[in-house]
């Protein structure tokens, strides 16, 4: 039997620059929750606590138990949109069980101390996770009124985070699951819902200066197992170069999460027309990177997808000086190539090598690859 096979592309960046702190990406926050689990069992345990309080220890350590399952987590240290805020608000109901032993007057102030400690670390923990999900959205192009949204779900994190810089947890977690809350909001495109899953047109901006650099479209097959074809035009800037022998863009082909280190190529067939006439596989081999820290530089795996033929200097792609309409009427590259796979969500990722500013900073300076997340349906 034939399949059918459906891609929907939707254009992610990744960049160097956030606006908020990278370097929670690098917590273990799962961990760091199940540290607060052990905590609150070292102090059930304390011979000063009350029957009632270890009732309320109890009730907390539930709710933090159950914030950890598997399905509202991406990694260790990012939630799953959809489902985040349900850790959240599971959090904000252990700090709710928490709280009742620091209103109790009967309880020793040492415990009470303990006990607001660990309520701030619970908050602290879900700043972090509110805090990488902001990052993870930003590097998505999203629709008007999606930004809005997410300035809106920045403008209420921070909020949150000067209420617990005074110890304010209370108030700081009714901020942050605002925040979460918008977050999800801004991800509800109406035009992306109407889309059709088999068709796919957008551009992207990746200096940030209003034009776009990158114009991307999947032209729709309507015959089952057959490749789709990927149309592209790009500023020479983002490939560096205006002729075969500098300009550079690589493909290749992940699993679908951020900075993935797991890379296909068996699984994919890629090509173009030049590939089929002049390369000695007739095809285009993607490129497979095993560290994070090879996102920020040029792959050596893989083809040039801009490759040149030695033999009369025409590639892949073609230079045109004309201006290009669909990248805010520069200069660039035109191309186009074809992929096929098997059923399953992958991303796929472009390549370029790292520009020098312009003094108008106007280049490409700011990412090295970009990603699309593809969904292959049988």
């Amino acid at each position: 039997m034939k399949k059918a096979i459906v891609v929907f592309l939707s254009i992610m960046l990744i960049s160097f620059s956030y606006s908020l702190n990278n370097d929670v990406y690098g917590l273990d926050l799962k961990q760091e929750k199940q540290n607060i689990v052990e905590s609150l069992e070292d102090l059930k345990n304390n011979h000063a606590i009350s029957k009632k309080s270890k009732k309320h220890i109890d009730d907390a350590i539930e709710k933090i138990n159950e914030s950890l399952d598997e399905k509202y987590w991406k990694n260790g240290s990012e939630l799953n949109i959809k489902e985040g805020e349900k850790v959240l608000n599971l959090d904000k109901n252990s700090i709710n069980k928490l709280d009742s032993i620091l209103e109790d007057k009967k309880e020793s102030p040492i415990i009470k101390n303990e006990i607001f400690m660990i309520n701030l670390k619970i908050a602290e923990i879900d700043k972090a996770l509110v805090n990488n999900a902001i990052i993870s959205i930003q590097e998505i192009i999203m629709s008007e009124k999606g930004l809005k949204k997410l300035d809106k779900a920045i403008q209420n994190f921070e909020e949150g985070d000067e209420f617990l810089s005074n110890s304010d947890y209370d108030k700081a977690m009714k901020k942050f699951l605002k925040s979460w809350d918008l977050i999800r909001q801004s991800l509800k495109d109406p035009n992306v819902k109407k889309m059709k899953m088999i068709e796919f047109e957008g551009t992207g901006d990746f200096n940030f200066d209003g034009v776009p650099d990158v114009y991307l479209k999947l032209v729709d097959v309507d015959k089952a197992n057959k490749p789709k074809q990927v149309k592209i035009k790009i500023t020479g800037d983002c490939v560096n170069g205006v002729i075969h022998d500098d300009a550079s863009m690589k493909i290749g082909f992940s699993t679908p999460e951020s900075l993935s280190t797991i890379f296909f190529d068996e699984e994919f067939t890629a090509t173009n027309k030049w590939f089929k006439k002049y390369d000695p596989d007739k095809k285009i081999n993607p490129a497979v990177i095993t560290t994070v820290a090879e996102y920020f530089s040029f792959p050596s795996s893989g083809d040039d997808l801009i490759q040149m033929n030695p033999g009369n200097e025409f590639g892949s792609f073609e230079f045109t000086s004309q201006p290009i309409g669909e990248i805010g009427e520069q200069t660039g590259w035109i191309g186009e190539f074809s992929f096929n796979g098997e059923p399953g969500d992958y991303f796929l990722r472009f390549f370029l090598p790292l520009t020098e500013p312009t003094n108008e900073g106007d280049s490409c300076n700011f990412v090295s690859s970009f990603s699309i997340p593809t969904t292959i349906n049988p």
